[in-house]
């Protein structure tokens, strides 16, 4: 969601548990409103991946590109843990980028290829036998294909049996939108039960926001690993989508506080 949507939500929220004459319970259920996502956010930026492909615009060979995606599988089977590749954006001659692009064929074999054109490079042949069942197959947890293009993109890439499953971090509600960051209005709610109480229920909105929208949540992290992908009720990255739940939570609380005044 957009950090703007966000604010207004957590505001309208706290106006709705502690009504619009306690500016302090506002103030508190916008910080609650963008918490989870700046939390998440943070530690994105303070995560050091464990394999980075930086492709080359001087040549900017697929094939190149395929032997470091190469790598992050073979240090995930090697090791049998998380493995966090980072691909890098390919500068073009303009100034720009152009994008590349992540994709399976129909046994599940990982590709890369330029949007460009070209034909796309398959990072894992399997065996002589095109038709023939890889031994090591690519199972993403995202859409596909997944382009690369002004921004890195991160993948948490880990074992699944035969497996490799991707995650695309990018698409990932990390700790901060787990059930035990709810915990942190605790304190808050010994200070002040208003304060508390709105930064509590504007954390849960903004849980329900999330978990309604196309992000897949980790919601009993540190505890359980365990994954649930988002209901996909509406789409969380849409910039019309987000205008318009920032119009009704905005309207809400122009209502609450004109009806308080």
């Amino acid at each position: 969601m957009l950090y703007f949507t966000q604010i207004l939500v957590g505001m309208a929220t706290a106006g709705v548990v502690a009504g619009p004459n306690r500016p302090a319970a506002l103030i508190a259920g916008a910080v609650a409103g963008v918490l989870p996502d700046l939390v998440d956010g943070w530690r994105r930026l303070l995560q050091r991946p464990d394999v980075v492909v930086t492709p080359d615009p001087k040549t900017p060979d697929p094939a190149i590109m395929a032997q470091g995606i190469r790598l992050a599988l073979e240090q995930v089977r090697a090791s049998g843990r998380p493995c966090v590749a980072r691909f890098n954006p390919l500068p073009d001659a303009e100034g720009g980028f152009a994008a590349y692009y992540l994709d399976c064929d129909r046994l599940h074999r990982l590709l890369v290829g330029m949007e460009s054109g070209g034909r796309p490079v398959r990072v894992n042949p399997g065996g002589a036998n095109a038709d023939e069942e890889p031994d090591e197959t690519f199972s993403p947890v995202h859409q596909v294909p997944l382009f690369v293009e002004n921004v890195p993109v991160d993948l948490r890439l880990a074992a699944a049996g035969r497996r490799v499953e991707s995650r695309d971090l990018n698409r990932f509600a990390g700790p901060g939108h787990s059930l035990m960051f709810l915990g942190v209005a605790i304190p808050v709610l010994a200070v002040n039960v208003w304060i508390g109480a709105s930064v509590l229920a504007a954390l849960i909105m903004h849980l329900l926001l999330t978990f309604g929208g196309r992000q897949d949540v980790a919601l009993f992290l540190p505890f359980s690993s365990r994954v649930f992908r988002g209901r996909r009720v509406w789409n969380d990255h849409s910039r019309r989508a987000n205008l318009l739940i920032a119009a009704i939570a905005g309207g809400m609380l122009a209502v609450l506080l004109f009806a308080g005044s």
